[in-house]
């Protein structure tokens, strides 16, 4: 694997993820404004799914090899929910991890409030459902207010998972750890350690 492209294109997923969470916060704090509430919460949904996406886009980026093996064309995935079911039979331990950093040679991880697999696997269908349109002979109600009211606990458990954090790569490769500090002007950092560090 090639590790500075592979650094690259992961530091620049996660900062597209900083600016798009950034959207979402304005349109819920009403600095952005969309005329038409039901319009809004499409949007809302529309860049929740495109972080969603861009999460499931970083697990690939650090399996693009082994994924290969399974799926030859791997820049026609587009499905993340599908594509992170494919990266966990590869590494069930593929899942970024949020951590508070390594001290002493030992992790000191976070242990609540972000954003688990479970919890993604469920804000991507409930972002799906927002953006189609209901069909009028539909008995099936899913609520929008409720999808638009969890937005800003989305928003918080993401930045949770995501302002520093540690992915396993696959085959013993090591992890690497990456520190985005969203909301603040440091710059975004990645290491990658060939060995890994006491789990």
């Amino acid at each position: 694997m090639d590790n500075s492209r592979a650094r690259k294109k992961y530091l620049s997923l996660m900062w597209e993820i900083e600016k798009r969470l950034e959207v979402l916060k304005a349109l819920i704090s009403g600095e952005a404004h969309v005329i038409y509430l039901k319009a809004q919460i499409e949007t809302e949904a529309l860049q929740l799914r495109k972080v969603l996406e861009l999460i499931a886009y970083s697990s690939l980026v650090c399996h693009q090899e082994q994924y290969r093996a399974i799926r030859e064309d791997i820049a026609k995935d587009w499905h993340a929910k599908r594509i992170v079911n494919k990266i966990k039979t590869i590494n069930p331990r593929f899942y970024p991890i949020p951590t508070k950093g390594c001290f002493d040679g030992y992790w000191k991880d976070v242990k609540s409030g972000f954003l688990t697999l479970k919890q993604f696997q469920v804000a991507y269908d409930s972002c799906g459902d927002i953006l189609h349109i209901k069909n009028p002979f539909s008995k099936v109600n899913k609520s929008a207010t409720a999808f638009h009211k969890r937005v800003p606990e989305y928003i918080d458990r993401i930045e949770k998972l995501l302002s520093q954090h540690r992915v396993y790569l696959p085959d013993n490769y090591g992890i690497i750890h990456v520190l985005t500090n969203f909301g603040s002007e440091s710059e975004l950092k990645l290491w990658w350690y060939g060995t890994t560090v006491n789990a």
